[in-house]
């Protein structure tokens, strides 16, 4: 069997397998592989990092769409000198998400504009760089939904989709939120469904609310 028609069999064997990164760069690997004199270990490894590196590039980016977060902010990007009351100490042990693995609840309190919602999305963004699954909604808006879909039926199927992220942001929730749903403006009582959502959490999840006062 000739060498053209080795190569492509080959290529062919990384389409069939869907390894359609490691295929486009074929061509130019056997090129290095051949000037540099590498072992076929070491020119499969290389092959086989490149599709690695497209699969973890797809995956991030299927991430940071599903979760929704309204902004670029990240956790450096807060300035604690402008808000000397933000622990400094504790948002940096946030940031290592092992808040994430004990499944513990982080409460944001505080009045408007002191940056609740900057430290929730940046922890979402740190969240969805390591690899974990988060969705980022507005109190009132999750209790819109869930105000629908109890309405048309469709409450436990929206119930499964939120209690799916390994870590779910609700931003913007007002203590009078919680007393009816007046609040929200919902008469069948919105407020309530939010915090119906937030305790159906299982206990292997976690969530970040960001309450004002």
């Amino acid at each position: 069997m000739s060498e053209a028609s080795i190569y492509q069999r080959l290529r062919g064997h990384l389409s069939e397998l869907r390894l359609t990164a490691a295929a486009e760069a074929l061509p130019a690997e056997l090129d290095h592989a051949s000037a540099s004199n590498l072992s076929h270990t070491a020119f499969l490894e290389r092959l086989l990092a490149v599709e690695v590196t497209a699969t973890t590039a797809r995956r991030q980016a299927s991430l940071a769409r599903f979760a929704c977060l309204p902004a670029p902010w990240q956790i450096s990007d807060f300035d604690f000198d402008a808000q000397p009351s933000v622990d400094r100490k504790l948002v940096t042990e946030l940031g290592t998400l092992r808040f994430l693995d004990d499944a513990t609840n982080v409460l944001l309190i505080g009045p408007p504009g002191v940056g609740k919602t900057m430290l929730a999305v940046g922890l979402g963004h740190a969240a969805v760089t390591a690899g974990y699954r988060t969705y980022y909604t507005t109190a009132a808006d999750l209790a819109a939904r869930c105000h629908k879909a109890a309405i048309e039926g469709r409450w436990a199927t929206t119930m499964r989709f939120f209690a799916g992220p390994r870590l779910l942001i609700i931003d913007l929730c007002r203590p009078r939120d919680y007393a009816g749903g007046q609040g929200l403006g919902l008469a069948t009582g919105g407020g309530w469904m939010v915090a119906a959502r937030h305790s159906c959490r299982s206990s292997r999840k976690a969530s970040i609310l960001s309450v004002g006062r």
